[in-house]
């Protein structure tokens, strides 16, 4: 598979390719989420797979920058502006407009924290993305109705 075009850029797959290549009947692509000011994190600052991006501003002891996260459930590309990022190491994660720290839903099985950003303008945990704060934890769940979404042995989300 390659993997750079001719000019240096990283190339990703389409969606289809997706689907066929992870046996997926259909794709859960986060369209928008929000902060617990009301701030949509899906931006066009970063495109995966032709999906704006998740786009988090991130900070260290002593570093900050921006993380953007792949849209597509299941997928965990993820593109760093400003600041290195390393393994094993704890963000702290805020919403890039307003800078407010997202709020934590629990403690991650890794040790870090589950961060929340809310699936609708409504602010309620039990319709939300969870993504765990530690680099290269790929724990992640999307809580809609406060059931769990996931993808079944044939490529369908299934609640559960």
């Amino acid at each position: 598979m390659i993997r750079f075009d001719q000019s240096g850029m990283m190339i990703f797959p389409t969606p289809e390719k997706i689907k066929r290549a992870a046996k997926l009947e259909e794709l859960i692509v986060i369209k928008q989420c929000f902060c617990p000011d009301g701030h949509n994190l899906v931006s066009d600052q970063a495109v995966f797979d032709g999906f704006s991006g998740i786009v988090l501003k991130v900070k260290t002891g002593i570093d900050d920058g921006l993380v953007a996260l792949n849209p597509v459930y299941g997928l965990k590309h993820r593109i760093s502006f400003g600041i290195k990022l390393r393994k094993d190491e704890l963000l702290e994660v805020l919403c890039p407009e307003c800078g407010k720290a997202l709020p934590v839903y629990s403690t991650c099985n890794c040790g870090g924290d589950l961060i929340t950003l809310f699936l609708d303008d409504k602010h309620d945990f039990t319709n939300s993305l969870l993504i765990c704060n530690r680099v290269d934890c790929n724990n992640a769940q999307i809580r809609f109705h406060n059931e769990v979404v996931n993808y079944d042995d044939s490529g369908n989300a299934m609640f559960g």
